[in-house]
């Protein structure tokens, strides 16, 4: 697994990069862009995210070509939004959109997810019944939703992917049936499928063990920058070091409880057989 403290995704890669091609010390960027020396390694090492501006004023002081610049202040513009509300019922596309974009900047996601498949492992059809489940989108807004989830799926498969995935989810969460079972069989089968990608660890919390802490909604992580909570309504991005570093720790805590590779191939092996039973 990448390392989450170095600076491996793209935003802190490329402005590495691009203060190297200049021959540039951080020193020197910091006379350049008037941004302070510390400041530029946090930046660099993905612990802070810049704002626009101050990408816009390193990449002057790289002379780096438009191109990139454009390409890293939007990196930086969708990791800056902070703590917001995005209303699920008018916004879910273009919302998934943006989510790409940070799935593509990032090189470790970890997701954790009580009560439901996590949208990077669910099947079309899991997809299509949660985007029209309540609280009801509009029909065109459920579709270009689950477009855009099922789009985004195609990170996992690249070759050669930078981007690692961990995503641990309860074994309770796959007992709640959104299809009926044969559908869920499927959708059981597929997550245990994607457990053998070289990019992608999944671990299994097993019902009933005893567990420290209780989270109670499902999350996603981009490295160390950023933290994506959901509601039943809305969701918030979350670029606050303090919320971020909470949510590291809370993310520690549960990577010990569950199972992974085999065993957790043979707990989703049983609930699918369950699952099978019952249709």
């Amino acid at each position: 697994m990448a390392d989450r403290s170095t600076g491996h995704d793209a935003l802190s890669r490329r402005l590495r990069e691009l203060r190297a091609a200049a021959a540039l010390r951080q020193v020197d960027a910091a006379e350049l862009s008037g941004i302070s020396q510390p400041t530029i390694a946090r930046f660099e090492k993905g612990r802070q995210i810049p704002r626009p501006d101050q990408v816009e004023k390193l990449c002057e002081a790289y002379r780096a070509p438009g191109v990139d610049r454009r390409e890293l202040v939007g990196m930086a513009r969708d990791l800056r939004h902070g703590i917001r509300r995005v209303v699920m019922r008018r916004e879910v596309g273009s919302f998934q959109r943006q989510f790409g974009r940070i799935l593509a900047a990032s090189a470790l996601v970890r997701t954790f997810s009580p009560n439901g498949i996590p949208g990077l492992l669910q099947t079309a059809e899991y997809c299509r019944a949660l985007f029209h489940s309540p609280p009801k989108l509009s029909h065109d807004a459920a579709e270009e939703g689950i477009a855009a989830r099922l789009a985004n799926q195609a990170m996992l498969d690249e070759p050669n992917s930078p981007r690692q995935f961990v995503m641990l989810l309860t074994e309770g969460s796959l007992g709640w049936a959104l299809l009926p079972p044969a559908g869920m069989a499927d959708q059981i089968d597929y997550i245990a499928a994607a457990s053998s990608r070289p990019n992608v660890r999944v671990g299994i919390i097993p019902w009933g063990r005893q567990s420290p802490v209780l989270p109670l909604h499902s999350w996603q992580m981009y490295d160390e920058r950023a933290v994506l909570a959901g509601t039943t309504t809305a969701t918030a991005l979350l670029t606050e070091r303090a919320d971020v570093d909470a949510y590291l720790a809370l993310f520690a805590e549960l990577e010990q409880l569950a199972v992974y590779d085999d065993a957790a191939r043979q707990l989703l092996s049983n609930v699918a057989a369950t699952y099978q039973a019952m249709s």
